[in-house]
């Protein structure tokens, strides 16, 4: 079955048609909710709540296709609101399960230095870095979630690699 058809269904309060189409994108979300907190305990709060608020309004999606960067959407907002929320200082914790990903890495320093690095950028470039290298979007999918124009979006993460150079090098 397709997303466009499991969001019809789930609009019809279909409850395992919800599940599904939550199940498809879990992980996805779970690791861009834990890059914005660095926790896992309030990577799984955002995610809870993202999944709340999308059963609530789904009926609100217009066109089904649009179900992966509608749900995106929620989980960015719900994440940024969760940090202003605590208005805390987000650290990096060394025991990230997404560092057995990146064999180019030597170390764990350097990973942490990675992540550090990007942890300094702005939150617009820092999105874009995390929903570009970590969630492998494409920029026309990075375009749709964050509502900005293609053109932006990748001056947005030419600045960013930009900053993340100078930030490596020193």
């Amino acid at each position: 079955m397709n997303i466009e058809e499991l969001v019809v269904k789930a609009k019809n309060r279909d409850e395992n048609a919800f599940c599904e189409l939550i199940k498809m994108n879990k992980e996805t979300l779970y690791k861009t909710a834990y890059f914005y907190t660095k926790n896992k305990h309030d990577s799984l709060e955002i995610l809870d709540d993202t999944v709340y608020k999308a059963y609530i309004s789904i009926k609100k999606l217009k066109q089904g296709k649009y179900f992966n960067t509608w749900i995106m959407r929620i989980l960015i907002n719900s994440a940024i609101n969760y940090i202003n929320k605590r208005k805390r200082f987000i650290f990096f914790d060394k025991n990230i399960d997404g560092t057995k990903k990146h064999e180019s890495f030597n170390n764990r320093e350097e990973i942490l230095d990675l992540y550090n690095a990007i942890d300094t950028l702005e939150g617009k470039f820092k999105m874009i870095i995390i929903l570009r290298y970590f969630n492998d979007l494409t920029v026309p999918q990075i375009a749709n979630i964050m509502e900005y124009p293609i053109g932006t979006v990748k001056t947005y993460i030419h600045k960013a690699l930009k900053q993340l150079r100078i930030e490596l090098e020193e």
